[in-house]
């Protein structure tokens, strides 16, 4: 063979050797491959944002390509809500599928940290319950027994200690790349924090004011629409994130054998939203993709819970469900989205940065709230933007210690019919589903309040709306500053640490 022809047969035995592997890349030739033993897992759980905030749940004025691709090619929950509407109880409560007051994180995880111990001595002192229960399983340590690498991306915020003590491989940056690096299975939980305050609105997607949906909660107002429209934006710029980690899955080959889970932790911080038990601040955005598994386009119209999403995953890798674990499995109302689903949700509040105590059940087109602790404060400062530009105007303490709505037709929870005697059955219906709920799980919030009771004088410098405290909006970089004179001229703020009369 002469040096000529030696070379040409190199170079064919080069090329075949190439062809054959964009073959096997391509999946030419073969037949599909067969999926690994278990799913790769995606949960993305967002940071304070609307549960209507994306264009698949109906709001046509914001841009969420790819929360939207994941609501067409998979199954969008309709009416999906969170246990609690603040940060850490509410993670806690998504990796242990347990309420706040059975895994024992009630509390902001930012308390144990000494810059907040010294500005807040007292609140430090006595909000205790910042960090999860070492005997409480989180879901990394369960696919991690399972042969997961497992990796965090963003917040972590449930334990003091670091995430790779509670199951975690690792804790990657977003803008390293470093999830491309992920064996399967893997599991990634990413935690995007862009509709956080301040928000991270990008100026690659800006927004009109003039053209955001003003949420009907609120009367018109240029600076409040001004507010929202950084607000899109910060949702726009944290869709195009899950948009990258979409395309990664895509150009791996990793798509079809991925569960993809997208969630928020609570509603956004305005008024009526975050950090209470009415409808904005519990409801959740919910979809979850897997192609193998799940019909595209499916929609669940029944009460679900951000507890029913470990049973899920586990029952979808083929896994029994822990006794000890609240929620249940959706897939029962993927396979068939006409099932009723739940009688209830159950909803709590504990702390934020003050101890609120209440607990709330949503069951048909029932609210029924309860306050323990009348004299409790609604909002801190930075939860409180529109504050005074609401529709109804929340009543300050004393609050009321019963509140029932009927969302048909009051869907902004503005008339409290508790005390109306005409719906005394549906209130009593209400109080017994809550009292049994709370029973059934160990639940008593007045034992806390006994033993973290603030003093009565505390001053709790920082701001917060009780009865010796005026209901201060929240103000962003100098916006709605003259909000406070203008609730204390109508006779809606507290004048000398009395409640205005209503």
């Amino acid at each position: 063979m002469t040096r000529t022809e030696a070379g040409r047969t190199h170079f064919l035995r080069l090329f075949v050797a190439a062809a054959c592997s964009l073959a096997l890349l391509a999946g030419c030739g073969r037949e599909e491959a067969s999926p690994p033993p278990f799913p790769n897992i995606l949960l993305i759980f967002a940071d304070d944002m609307g549960w209507n905030d994306l264009g698949a749940a109906g709001n046509a004025a914001i841009r969420t390509p790819n929360l939207d691709r994941l609501a067409n090619e998979g199954a969008l929950f309709e009416h999906a809500y969170t246990v609690t509407s603040s940060c850490s109880a509410s993670r806690g409560a998504l990796l242990t599928g347990r309420y706040p007051h059975s895994n024992g994180l009630i509390s902001l995880m930012e308390w144990h940290k000494p810059p907040f111990r010294e500005l807040f001595p007292m609140r430090a002192t006595r909000t205790l319950r910042h960090s999860m229960r070492r005997s409480e399983t989180l879901m990394s340590q369960l696919f991690h027994e399972l042969g997961y690498q497992t990796a965090i991306i963003g917040k972590w915020h449930v334990s003091v200690e670091a995430p790779t003590s509670w199951g975690f491989d690792a804790k990657l940056r977003f803008s390293d790349r470093a999830y491309g690096g992920l064996r399967p299975p893997f599991f990634l939980y990413f935690n995007p924090t862009h509709t956080h305050q301040p928000f991270r609105s990008s100026p690659d997607f800006p927004y009109d004011p003039a053209s955001v949906v003003l949420p009907p909660y609120f009367v018109e107002n240029a600076e409040l629409r001004s507010d929202l429209a950084n607000y899109y934006s910060a949702v726009s710029n944290m869709d195009h994130e899950i948009g990258q980690l979409l395309d990664w899955l895509d150009a791996s080959g990793q798509a079809e054998d991925t569960i993809v889970v997208f969630a928020s932790d609570n509603g956004p911080p305005y008024a009526r939203a975050k950090a209470t038990l009415y409808e904005w601040g519990v409801r959740t955005p919910l979809l979850i993709r897997y192609p193998r598994r799940i019909r595209a386009g499916t929609r669940v119209p029944a009460l679900v819970s951000t507890l029913d999403i470990l049973p899920t995953l586990l029952e979808l890798l083929g896994r029994p469900i822990p006794e000890r674990l609240q929620g249940t499995s959706l897939l029962p109302l993927i396979d068939d989205p006409l099932q009723p689903g739940r009688d209830a949700v159950f909803l709590e509040s504990n702390y934020h940065v003050f101890y609120n105590p209440g607990r709330a059940v949503r069951s048909g087109h029932w609210k029924y709230i309860r306050n323990f602790d009348r004299r409790a404060p609604f909002y801190t400062a930075r939860e409180s933007l529109g504050l005074t530009l609401l529709r109804h105007p929340l009543d300050l303490p004393p609050r009321p210690a019963e509140e029932l709505y009927d969302l048909e037709e009051d869907p902004l929870e503005g008339t409290n019919l508790a005390g109306d005697p005409a719906y005394a059955r549906d209130l009593h219906r209400m109080r017994t589903l809550l009292s049994d709920w709370m029973q059934a799980t160990h639940d008593d919030p007045l034992a806390e309040q006994a033993r973290e009771r603030p003093p009565a004088k505390d001053p709790w410098p920082g701001g917060w709306f009780g009865p010796e405290r005026s209901p201060a909006p929240n103000i962003r970089r100098g916006r709605f500053a003259s909000e406070v004179e203008q609730a204390r001229a109508s006779g809606r703020a507290p004048v000398d640490g009395r409640s205005p009369s209503r």
